[in-house]
């Protein structure tokens, strides 16, 4: 596995940097789109659980595309963000290159492990940054599918992005409505879990079950061609609004905050209300919601939002700052967070459940990667940031497609919900990023060259 992390940036750092050559087409594309569509799929459905063997189901999903993408290295293009990936995946595997004992005995943090070996009556020897070499790598191998499905789909055509938008909407659909029955209709969880009688749908987290159903909100609308949605407009504000309530019965807090704003904007999507309508609209929308929520069937959602406040998050966020300060500036390695928090946790604080994350995915990336992954968060946030303008700005107008800006509402989806919880650290949500950063990366040079994407 070592050898296999240590040469993906290599592999896939051959490609060409050529960012106006033509993308992939005819039988190459329809290949890479089939291997990413299988990718997408098996990580959907098998990726809402932390389990070894649907992470190697993931991981052995990736590997068709990941052939294809060596063998078309000519072909395929990383660009500004593909190269920061490959860059920050490699900056982070540097955390698994052996250091000798004067080395990586001064580093922060690390003087628990020192005095193990003294107690144990053993010299130091070589080790690397991580304080867990073999959870590190793990930690890492579990970015490779999400890696290798962005590069893959930032080079599709733009109709094949379409497509695997599309299997992410139909997929949200069919966990929103397995997560109803389960809500309702008292079916089973599909996992072991102890959100056992709310909406997880194909996931083990109600947390992360809400966030694909809002990915299926803000996908579907723009999903519909421009000259089809006049007859479609009824039944699109449906199962916008139906999908928006399923969200209510995960109970997730965060879901319904974002939930809101989504479902308004997707219905602002298909209706395309005049400008002066946008605000007494937008508050009409807010009052009838809030009356909504005041039915019986949401009272246990609405005693979660106001028990908001005994929340554990706020010093499991204390704790984590602690940690991250000693460990600084190196990290204590990714995939150690559970051992390092616990030597750090508050004894007067401690719960009988054990922490097993964060709940602020950036926080717990400061932690496990120190400055490395500070930066890898300042710098994919620019480059979002930084794509988002180039598609608004050319020519003064909003001129790439609605999907795009869809697309990238999926990803502000994920990046909120990563403030208080962490959905990137699971498989299936990991690749819905990758997908919908690939398929809103680079839309620029299909839209200088005149092409119909609506």
């Amino acid at each position: 596995m070592l050898d296999f992390l240590g040469t993906l940036p290599l592999c896939l750092g051959t490609m060409t940097n050529r960012s106006q050559s033509a993308p992939l087409d005819g039988d190459t594309a329809r290949q890479h789109f089939y291997a990413a569509m299988i990718l997408l799929l098996v990580a959907l459905l098998l990726g809402g659980v932390n389990r070894n063997v649907n992470h190697l189901a993931v991981e052995l999903a990736a590997l068709p595309l990941f052939y294809l993408l060596v063998r078309d290295r000519a072909q395929v293009q990383l660009g500004a963000s593909g190269r920061f990936a490959l860059g920050a995946f490699a900056v982070a595997l540097l955390q698994l290159v052996p250091l000798p004992p004067a080395l990586w005995t001064a580093l922060p943090g690390r003087e628990l492990a020192v005095d193990v070996y003294r107690a144990a009556g053993m010299a130091p020897g070589w080790r690397p940054m991580a304080l867990d070499p073999g959870a590190a790598a793990l930690a890492l191998a579990t970015l490779v599918p999400a890696l290798i499905l962005f590069i893959g789909v930032r080079n599709l055509p733009w109709e094949q992005r379409r497509r695997l938008l599309g299997i992410i909407a139909a997929v949200a659909f069919a966990s929103a409505l397995l997560g109803v029955g389960q809500r309702l209709m008292g079916i089973g969880p599909l996992y072991q879990t102890m959100h056992r009688g709310f909406s997880t749908g194909l996931f083990v987290n109600r947390n992360h079950q809400a966030d694909l159903i809002l990915a299926g909100v803000l996908l579907l609308p723009a999903l519909v061609p421009a000259p089809r949605l006049d007859s479609l407009r009824l039944p699109l504000s449906v199962a916008v609004v139906m999908l928006g309530l399923a969200v209510t019965a995960t109970t997730s807090r965060m879901g319904l905050l974002l939930a809101m704003p989504a479902v308004l904007l997707s219905l602002a999507l298909v209706w395309r209300p005049p400008l002066r309508l946008v605000v007494p609209v937008a508050a009409v929308y807010l009052v009838a919601a809030v009356l909504v929520l005041q039915l019986p069937v949401f009272a246990p959602l609405l005693a979660r939002l106001g028990d908001a406040g005994n929340d554990d998050r706020a010093w499991i966020a204390d704790t984590t700052l602690v940690a991250s300060r000693a460990m600084w500036p190196v990290g204590s390695g990714y995939g150690s967070f559970v051992p390092v928090y616990a030597a750090y946790e508050d004894l007067d604080r401690m719960a009988a459940l054990r922490v097993v994350a964060a709940h602020n995915d950036f926080l717990q990336i400061i932690l496990e990667g120190g400055l490395g992954g500070l930066l890898t968060i300042l710098g994919a946030l620019g480059l979002l940031a930084h794509n988002a303008w180039r598609l608004w700005s050319r020519d003064g107008q909003a001129q790439a497609p609605a999907l795009a800006w869809a697309a990238f509402g999926c990803l502000g989806v994920l990046l909120l919900h990563s403030l208080v919880d962490f959905p990137m650290r699971m498989a299936a949500l990991m690749a819905l990023f990758a997908t919908c950063a690939g398929a809103s990366d680079a839309v620029q040079q299909f839209v200088a060259k005149g092409r119909e994407l609506t």
